[in-house]
């Protein structure tokens, strides 16, 4: 009986099959990257010096002529003296945002439809659960010089307090709102030049 002595081998190499049919993968020819990097940084730092130019200027406030009579919507009245107009927060036709110091006078108009005491209830609970404001007493009545008459109320806040109107003109089926509001400071002063603004107020401006 013979003893036969095998050899150990190792794994088999590997076999790579290869198409002729198939291309040799091309070599990616090395290129630089920063020109096209500085390009974009360049346009990007163009972008935010362009807008920092165009806020610089595009005025964020407006003085307004003395004595003469602005218009938002069908409403129109005459400034108090000393206010401006908040260009930024004013739509034209709809909005018109006036202030002086740190107290803002806003008169905003739209369609409506609804009954004649409007959407009063609804603004009033707005302010009590959205911003945070007490209403002071109870809504009343109020007529001006002009025969303008609608619904009005008092509010506060921690830091704030104004005065809301409303006016609701059933033949037109518009909504005439009117706040004015800012720091217990000087806020008599900026009450009586709102009521002054109120009184001169009628709803008869060209559409």
């Amino acid at each position: 009986m013979h003893r036969i002595n095998a050899k150990r081998r190792g794994p088999a190499p590997a076999i790579v099959w290869h198409d002729r049919r198939m291309p040799e993968p091309s070599r990616r020819i090395p290129y630089r990257t920063w020109p096209g990097a500085l390009a974009v940084l360049l346009a990007i730092a163009a972008y935010v010096g362009g807008l920092s130019f165009w806020d610089r200027r595009t005025p964020g406030s407006r003085p307004l002529p003395t004595g003469e009579t602005v218009a938002v919507g069908h409403a129109r009245f005459v400034p108090a003296s000393g206010w401006e107009m908040d260009v930024s927060r004013s739509r034209a036709g709809q909005s018109l945002m006036l202030f002086k110091g740190g107290h803002k006078f806003l008169v905003t108009t739209r369609a409506w439809a609804g009954g004649p005491d409007g959407p009063l209830m609804r603004q009033q609970r707005l302010m009590e659960r959205g911003q945070r404001l007490n209403i002071d007493g109870d809504v009343s009545d109020f007529v001006t010089s002009w025969g303008l008459q609608g619904k009005t109320f008092a509010y506060y806040g921690s830091k704030l307090a104004g005065r809301f109107w409303q006016v609701v003109d059933l033949r037109r089926q518009s909504l005439v709102q009117i706040d004015c509001y800012g720091a217990s400071e000087g806020l008599n002063e900026a009450m009586a030049e709102a009521r002054s603004m109120l009184e001169s107020m009628d709803l008869e401006a060209p559409q």
